[in-house]
Order: C-alpha cells, then structure tokens, then sequence
C-alpha cells in the first residue's frame, strides 16, 4: 500500500475569505452567520474563535458566551465561489486535482514517483506556498495517504497550517489518538450505534471483526 492521495482543506474557509477582504477581521476572533440573529448559528469560525470552542454549528448566543469578543460577520456566499475557483487553480498549477468534495476541499491523485513521501511533501508545501499567494490570510492543511479516506482523515489532524503523511508503516496505530467522531462518515447516529456495540475507540474499530461491524 503506496501513497496515492493527496488531500487539500482550506482552514477556516468562509471565515478566513471575510479576513482576506477585510484586513481589519485579521487576527480577530470572527464568526459567519447566515442572518444576523442569537437564535441562529454559526456557519464557520476564524481560526481564532475556534481557541475559545466556537465551530461550525454553534448558536449564536452560545459562541458568544464563550468568546464575549467575537465579531459577528454576514455571509456572502459570492465572494466565496469566486475565491474557491482561484484556490482550485493555485492547487492545480502544482498537481492536476482529481475531485472536488465541498467549496473547501480538493483530492489530487499521487502518480509515479509522486508516491514517493519525499516527492509527496515537497507537492504539499508548492500547493501551500500556491495558496498564500492567493491571499496572504489564506491557509490549507493537506493530508497524503494511501487512499482518500486517510488523505482527508490525515488533513484533519494538524490544524491550521498542518502536513500529516500517514504511511502503510505507520497505520493503525497513527489513527488510535482520534476520537470515533474525527473519522470522516461517522457523525452523532453512527457514532451513537458505534457505543451501543461496545466500540468506543477508533482502535476498537480498526479491530472489530466485519461481521460485527455489519451487524
């Protein structure tokens, strides 16, 4: 098992675009919401809101008693389509991509000595360097493993700014400090059934048998 993928996330992406446009949001902790309103929630978070535990999905009202100073920004979906096209372009100057998942991620496929940890790397920091060109406040965190699952898993854990290379030496072991919840698919039902089978851990999971994790 070879590396074969390579997975860009664009860090804080709604949020960290509302910096870029406005320098005076830099370094500040910033949420974007779909309607100015306690009631509503939290559609992104700055990198610097999430310190204080606001993400994706949180009320409102909620973000703002963990972080009495953050800045409540109004989205504009408009900026950022034309943005997620610039970032796609700066990715693919430095590898051909392969898929687009969400407006802040992209796979690109590994081919021939590509595979290679060492011409892998070297392909990641061109894109990251391809990406802070395109706006200075912008960053990406990019995973490579052997196939897109792991990829993006291994884009996930190191934020902002991170490079995780997951290599058939290393798995799956380099897994067993996530939580269940961190694997890409496993949201609160699964999760729940997960627990309810007696598996807590992402190293139970790695070795439930396929009959178990069938039933």
């Amino acid at each position: 098992m070879t590396l074969r993928s390579l997975f860009v996330d664009f860090n804080s992406y709604f949020a960290s675009v509302e910096q870029q446009e406005n320098p005076s949001l830099r370094g500040r902790p910033i949420a974007v919401v779909p309607v100015m309103a306690n009631s509503s929630c939290c559609i992104a978070a700055s990198i610097e809101a999430k310190k204080y535990g606001v993400k994706t999905g949180t009320l409102v009202a909620e973000a703002k008693e963990r972080c009495p100073e953050l800045t409540l920004v109004l989205a504009h979906p408009a900026l950022y389509v034309p943005y997620h096209h610039r970032l796609l372009k700066a990715i693919d100057n430095c590898i051909p991509i392969y898929k687009v998942g969400s407006i802040d991620e992209a796979e690109c496929r590994l081919m021939g000595r590509e595979r290679e940890p060492d011409r892998a790397i070297e392909i990641a920091h061109r894109i990251k360097q391809s990406v802070s060109e395109t706006g200075d406040w912008l960053q990406c965190s990019v995973g490579i493993a052997p196939n897109g699952f792991l990829a993006k898993t291994a884009s996930d854990m190191q934020k902002p700014d991170g490079l995780v290379v997951l290599e058939e030496k290393d798995l799956p072991d380099a897994l067993f400090r996530l939580k269940i919840s961190d694997l890409c698919g496993v949201g609160y039902n699964m999760e729940k059934r997960l627990r309810h089978s007696g598996i807590h851990s992402v190293e139970q999971l790695c070795f439930s048998s396929r009959t178990k994790l069938k039933e």
